[in-house]
C-alpha cells in the first residue's frame, strides 16, 4: 500500500530498462576484455615473427649482433690475393730448377719437340739483320753476347732488348778462354759482362755459354756462386767456318732431335751465309713440327736429362 492507502503499483517498464542497460554494460566489458585480448594477442604474435626474424638473421650470421657494426674501408681491410706467376717467371725458375740439379746443359728432354737456337759472339754488324729474319718468322732465339761487343753495337743490343722473343745470356767480356785463366781473371769476365747487360736495362744474366766451349772447375764455382746456369749445344752448324748456305743447313737437319740446343753465330765474322741459310732452317725445322723456343723455355717445357752428350771444345 502507498502513503495515500493506494495499492502499490510495480513498474515493469523500469525494471525492463535497468536489465537491458545491464547487459549492455556486461557486452561493452566483455568486448573490451575481448578487444584488450586480442591487442595483447596481435602483440605477442608480432613479438614471436619479431624473434623469429632475428633468430633466423642471427643463424646465418653466426650470432647476435648487440653492438653496430663499423666497416673499415676497402683500401684498409686485409685481402688474400694469389698473383700467378708470368711465363718469364716460370721459365727463369726452369733455369735455377736445372741449376739445382747439375752445372751445365747440352741438350733437353723429348717434350714437345722444342729445339733452341742459339747465337754467339755478338753483337755485331749482322745481329740486327739476323734479328729481322727471327722476327720475321716470329721466332724466339737466345743470343750469347760478348761484353767488349755490346759495348761498341750498341743498338743490336737496345733491339735485342726490347723484344720480348730474345733472352740475352753473357759469353765473357773478352771472349777469352777461361780455362787458362785464374780465378780473378775468370769472375771479371763473367761479371763485366753482365754488368754491360744489366746496364744496358736487361735482367742480370743466368745463362753463361764459355768461349770455345772451354772452362774448368774453377769455372763452375763462379757460375754456382752467381746463379748462372752453363749452356753448351747439341748441333753445330759450323757457321763460323762459311762453308756454304747449304752445308751450314744440312748441318742442323742432320743433327736435330726434339730437345736440341743449336750453336749459331751472329757475329764475330762474315755472317752473310748465316742470314741466307736462316729462313731455311727455319723452315724445315717448322715442316718437322718442331717447336722453336728460347733456352729458358726449353728447359721449362723439356727438363734436361741428367746424362748429357760429350762436351766439344775448340768452338763457340
Amino acid at each position: 500500500m502507498s502513503a495515500a492507502g493506494l495499492p502499490t503499483v510495480h513498474d515493469d517498464s523500469s525494471e525492463t530498462a535497468d536489465a537491458a542497460l545491464a547487459a549492455r554494460r556486461a557486452h561493452a566489458k566483455q568486448q573490451q576484455i575481448y578487444r584488450r585480448r586480442r591487442t595483447v594477442a596481435g602483440a605477442s604474435l608480432l613479438l614471436a615473427v619479431l624473434l623469429l626474424a632475428f633468430g633466423i638473421r642471427a643463424l646465418f650470421s653466426g650470432g647476435t649482433e648487440t653492438t653496430p657494426v663499423t666497416l673499415r674501408p676497402p683500401a684498409v681491410q686485409a685481402t688474400t690475393k694469389l698473383v700467378k706467376p708470368t711465363l718469364r717467371q716460370l721459365e727463369d725458375q726452369a733455369v735455377q730448377k736445372t741449376l739445382a740439379r747439375m752445372p751445365l746443359v747440352a741438350v733437353a728432354g723429348k717434350r714437345n719437340r722444342d729445339v733452341a737456337l742459339t747465337f754467339d759472339d755478338g753483337p755485331g754488324p749482322y745481329t740486327l739483320r739476323v734479328a729481322r729474319v727471327l722476327e720475321r718468322y716470329k721466332v724466339p732465339a737466345t743470343f750469347f753476347q760478348v761484353g767488349q761487343a755490346a759495348k761498341v753495337f750498341t743498338d743490336a743490343e737496345h733491339a735485342q732488348l726490347k723484344d720480348p722473343s730474345f733472352v740475352l745470356g753473357n759469353h765473357t767480356e773478352t771472349h777469352g778462354r777461361l780455362s787458362s785463366m785464374d780465378a780473378d781473371q775468370q769472375a771479371s769476365e763473367l761479371d763485366d759482362a753482365a754488368g754491360v747487360i744489366t746496364a744496358a736495362g736487361g735482367s742480370v744474366p743466368r745463362l753463361f755459354r764459355p768461349p770455345f766451349g772451354a772452362f774448368d772447375h774453377t769455372t763452375l764455382g763462379l757460375l754456382n756462386r752467381r746463379h748462372m746456369l752453363t749452356v753448351l749445344w747439341t748441333v753445330d752448324s759450323q757457321d763460323y767456318m762459311r762453308p756454304g748456305v747449304a752445308k751450314i743447313v744440312q748441318n742442323v737437319m742432320d743433327g736435330v732431335r726434339p730437345g736440341a740446343i743449336v750453336l749459331m753465330h751472329d757475329a764475330g765474322g762474315d755472317r752473310s751465309q748465316t742470314i741466307a741459310a736462316l729462313p731455311q732452317i727455319i723452315k724445315k725445322l717448322r715442316a718437322k713440327h718442331y717447336h722453336l723456343v728460347t733456352i729458358p723455355r726449353l728447359l721449362y717445357d723439356a727438363p734436361p736429362p741428367l746424362r748429357q752428350p760429350p762436351i766439344q771444345v775448340g768452338v763457340g
